[in-house]
């Protein structure tokens, strides 16, 4: 019979792979359980939980040993006597089931961090059942009725936040209330003369973080005869509910709180295009649901993919490698003489903290790591400036983002791909061990924002105002 190669690597590593059995995080029999089952439980999971934990850091396994090299070798000789002509592929793929058993034991296998994740869960919930059930008085507890039993149930996880979808109107509400800004004491660095000028106002941008990647990594390295592998781990995520006219109306009240505060400092600003136009030309138009406009940015070991807004009827002016450019010069000299200015404003909402543990040798870090997680701030572009005059010069940078507390969105991830778990890349891994060299790894995890629309409205108009708030404080 011919033995196929897939068919020969699903014999080499059917032992390997194991199900993850399901634990439902809330089962039928919870309905009857006391506080004494309950503790029972929790109990049972603590040891379900700790089987499955200490998972390696990316990279423990990276470097090629002696000792791996060695069983990889001994279990490659016995498949090559069995498998006869397909002996050198078959070394191969033994090799890496030799691998797989070598780094099992190095941590859980894929079925205990399952079984545990999944245990994880399911004492969340007992624990918010002890709560309802008052298990803290002692006894029994509080008898629960089916309808209370059920609200407990239904609660979502902790970490996680009941969504309304992001839309025109499910933000409308939130930015009809009353605004509360943060403190904005010393958030604005830089000096702006406006006495006596007349001041257009040529963009307001508002550029909303909508995906992004963050990434960390390490260099492969020789040190002692021992060859170290590289690794990188890489974070990607994206807004799963991205409404374009919810943005605007978050962006168009903005504005207005931007045009409202200028006002009570006593700073006039023309909000019109001058006749005759100016120095910056505003031709750009900003996104519409058919037409949304992207920009990225880059940040650290990352970047964010910019969703760009601007008010209304308004435009923005086009950038290149060198920002704006030098614009119109004969404006330029004609505007100086006149006592006229220009002034674009650009504010981020960013949703994601990046985080990554850089760059560097694997012979110096044990291993890679990166995430991207919750977290709400209002600034300015790493490479550009809060505000920019265009005749006079005048530059103005925040000297810290403004970070907007509160909950906005849940992080889930949707798919993850670990190359010790792809078995091509587990056998070129194991040749590379072989052959003396330390395997390469990867890990790149995909997750999916799913923003609460009432939620972002408040909190992402409560940054922007503030940051508008500092502007005024600033110029005035």
């Amino acid at each position: 019979m011919r033995i196929s190669t897939r068919h020969a690597l699903a014999v080499l590593l059917a032992g390997s792979v194991t199900a993850a059995p399901a634990m439902e995080r809330v089962q039928e029999a919870d309905r009857t359980l006391d506080c004494a089952g309950i503790s029972a439980e929790q109990e049972r999971l603590r040891g379900v939980v700790a089987a499955g934990s200490g998972e390696r850091t990316l990279g423990t396994a990276a470097a090629g040993t002696a000792a791996n090299v060695g069983a990889q070798v001994a279990a490659g000789q016995v498949a090559g006597s069995l498998f006869g002509a397909l002996g050198g592929l078959a070394s191969k793929l033994a090799g890496a089931t030799a691998q797989a058993t070598v780094e099992t034991k190095m941590g859980p296998d894929d079925a205990a961090k399952a079984l545990a994740a999944q245990a994880t869960a399911r004492q969340e919930f007992l624990t918010r059942l002890a709560l309802a059930k008052d298990c803290a008085a002692g006894g029994a507890g509080t008898a629960l009725s089916p309808e209370a039993f059920d609200q407990v149930a239904a609660a979502p996880p902790a970490g996680t936040i009941a969504v309304t979808a992001l839309s025109a109107a499910s933000v409308e509400p939130a930015l009809s209330e009353p605004i509360v800004t943060l403190d904005s004491a010393g958030l604005v660095d830089g000096k702006i003369d406006l006495k006596g000028k007349t001041i257009y106002l040529t963009e307001y941008r508002v550029l909303f973080d909508v995906g992004g990647e963050v990434s960390g990594n390490t260099r492969g390295g020789y040190l002692f005869g021992t060859d170290y592998g590289s690794t990188r781990a890489t974070v990607t995520y994206s807004v799963s509910n991205m409404d374009v006219a919810a943005y605007q109306k978050i962006t168009d009240r903005a504005f207005a709180d931007f045009k409202e505060r200028m006002q009570a400092a006593g700073i006039q600003m023309v909000y019109e295009p001058p006749e005759g136009g100016g120095i910056y030309e505003a031709t750009e138009a900003g996104s519409t649901p058919e037409a949304p406009v992207f920009g990225k940015q880059a940040e650290g070991y990352g970047g964010r993919k910019m969703l760009v807004m601007v008010p209304t009827g308004t435009k923005w002016v086009s950038r290149g490698i060198a920002g704006i450019g030098a614009g119109n010069i004969g404006k330029r000299i004609e505007w100086v003489k006149q006592n006229r200015d220009g002034m674009s404003v650009t504010q981020t909402v960013n949703i994601a903290q990046l985080e990554s543990s850089g760059s560097g040798s694997s012979i110096l870090r044990r291993g890679s790591s990166a995430d991207a997680s919750s977290e709400m701030t209002v600034g300015n572009p790493p490479s550009e400036f809060l505000i920019q005059m265009h005749a006079g010069g005048g530059l103005m940078k925040m000297t810290r983002p403004v970070t907007v507390p509160g909950a906005f969105a849940n992080f889930r991830t949707v798919s993850t791909y670990d190359s010790d778990k792809d078995a091509t890349m587990r056998a070129i891994g194991v040749m590379q061990n072989m052959m003396g060299q330390g395997a390469n790894k990867t890990v790149k995890v995909e997750k999916a924002v799913d923003i609460d629309g009432p939620a972002m409205a408040r909190l992402s108009l409560q940054g922007l105002a503030t940051v508008n708030q500092a502007i005024a404080d600033r110029l005035k």
